[in-house]
């Protein structure tokens, strides 16, 4: 079989004051590709693989994440921010057809803000293992990255730079007790692309004291209505999520959920042939 080529472009968003890098596979109806935290564009590349046969798929990376640098304080991570970005990104690319949407994690936090916004855009959206849910009970290094006090944010930033020392060694190991399912290989990226990087770390800290603010997930139900009213809606979510408990696959409320047994939070890199299934199901 022969493996899709994936290409990297950086394109530069001016009217936000930044640029980032977007990986692009295949010809097609377009799907766009969201990533999470603390990952970015390549969490992609093997559901691209699958996808770009029939699809033109476009993964960017967040501001900050992956190849691209942190961005100036005028870019505030704020919600409207990033929805200012993936329009940037859809016009650079000159994307104007409609689309299948895909998210992940804190993707899908800006996915469902922007698919509301955006319903006649969409062909149809994939949710993967994604906090869009008032009154989420956050866990505990999320709930730390987020603490805005004084005290809050100098601990923060001085644990930000542990997981860097010893190649990310300190990292892999805890990463990969809580993420059981990852690989040697996707462990060591993890570390070069995160836990290395000042610039996504930074930039983590940025995005999660905008998001863990109150009120900030307080339209989200109305938004999650508006979509299911629209949009052909399908949900993957891995069983053995540490961090987004399974039960939360029902709550996005759409009729097609699909469970992967003994699958973690990342479908996308352990199991990108049934979320390729979803998607081309969409399609």
């Amino acid at each position: 079989m022969t493996v899709p080529t994936i290409e990297a472009r950086s394109i530069c968003l001016a009217e936000l004051g930044i640029s980032t890098r977007v990986l692009e596979a295949g010809s097609g109806p377009l799907v766009l590709l969201l990533h999470g935290n603390p990952d970015n564009a390549d969490e992609w590349a093997l559901l691209m693989a699958r996808l770009a046969g029939r699809f033109r798929c476009i993964a960017p990376d967040f501001p900050g994440y992956g190849k691209s640098p942190e961005p100036p304080k005028s870019f505030t991570y704020s919600l409207a921010d990033q929805m200012r970005f993936v329009d940037a990104v859809l016009q650079a690319m000159r994307v104007a057809e409609p689309m299948i949407l895909v998210v992940h994690d804190t993707g899908g936090m800006v996915g469902t803000a922007w698919a509301a916004a955006n319903l006649n855009r969409l062909r149809g959206m994939v949710i993967t293992n994604t906090v869009a849910f008032d009154g989420f009970p956050w866990f505990p290094i999320a709930r730390q990255w987020g603490d805005t006090s004084l005290y809050g944010r100098i601990r923060s930033s001085l644990g930000m730079a542990a997981p860097g020392l010893r190649g990310g060694a300190l990292f892999k190991r805890i990463f990969g007790a809580q993420c059981p399912q990852l690989s040697e290989q996707d462990l060591a990226r993890f570390a070069e692309t995160f836990a290395m990087n000042r610039d996504a770390k930074r930039t983590t800290l940025r995005q999660f004291r905008q998001f863990m603010q109150p009120g900030f997930f307080r339209e989200f139900a109305a938004m999650r209505e508006k979509i299911l009213a629209r949009v052909p809606c399908r949900v993957v979510w891995g069983d053995n999520d540490k961090f987004i408990p399974v039960r939360f696959a029902q709550a996005f409320g759409s009729k097609q959920v699909r469970i992967l047994p003994d699958g973690g939070h990342w479908v996308a890199l352990t199991a990108p042939e049934a979320l390729a299934t979803e998607v081309k199901a969409l399609g």
